[in-house]
């Protein structure tokens, strides 16, 4: 297959491009185990692979708007696709030349954003990450809202398993570190 990578900025409305494979990307190992999942998917089908990527504007960001601040969001907007990229090629390797894939920068909400951007994909992937409690009710779940609201079948990749943390057990030393 012959390499194909396009970036393109979603503003307003929702881009039509090609149906694809449409696979949401944070940067987090949930995300990046999805990537490859739907890469593998991919492959196999034919189908292109469409990463998107959400961002938004911080609260803070919004409140302190002035006249340069169509200059601001254009900076984020560029760091946002500078990071995705990354991600993509970074996760894939080699194999991002060998896939037809596209990349859509997306400002706003990650949930409704894959959403959207998923209404005419045979398939939306995205990674799934343990929420619970408060974390859960501040945060949101984006796999929870795309599993309630995307309009076609919707995949939720695990991430790797964390790794355990050793506590140090009767017996064991442990080093401080120094003291001056």
């Amino acid at each position: 297959m012959t390499s194909h990578h396009a970036d393109h900025m979603a503003t307003g409305s929702c881009l039509r491009l090609t149906p694809g494979i449409v696979v949401g990307l944070d940067g987090s190992a949930s995300s990046k185990a999805a990537l490859r999942w739907a890469a593998t998917q991919s492959r196999m089908t034919g189908l292109p692979l469409r990463v998107v990527h959400a961002w938004q504007v911080t609260p803070l960001a919004a409140a302190v708007a002035h006249p340069n601040a169509g200059e601001y969001f254009e900076a984020e907007a560029a760091d946002a696709r500078a990071r995705a990229t990354h991600w993509v090629l970074e996760t894939l390797g080699d194999a991002a030349k060998e896939l037809h894939w596209t990349l859509d920068i997306a400002e706003g909400s990650a949930g409704p954003v894959l959403v959207a951007l998923s209404q005419d994909a045979p398939l939306l992937v995205l990674g799934s990450k343990v929420h619970t409690g408060i974390r859960r009710a501040v945060q949101g779940s984006v796999s929870h809202y795309c599993l309630s609201h995307a309009a076609g079948p919707v995949v939720a990749v695990p991430g790797p398993p964390a790794e355990p943390v050793h506590t140090p057990g009767a017996g064991e030393l442990t080093t401080v570190g120094p003291l001056f």
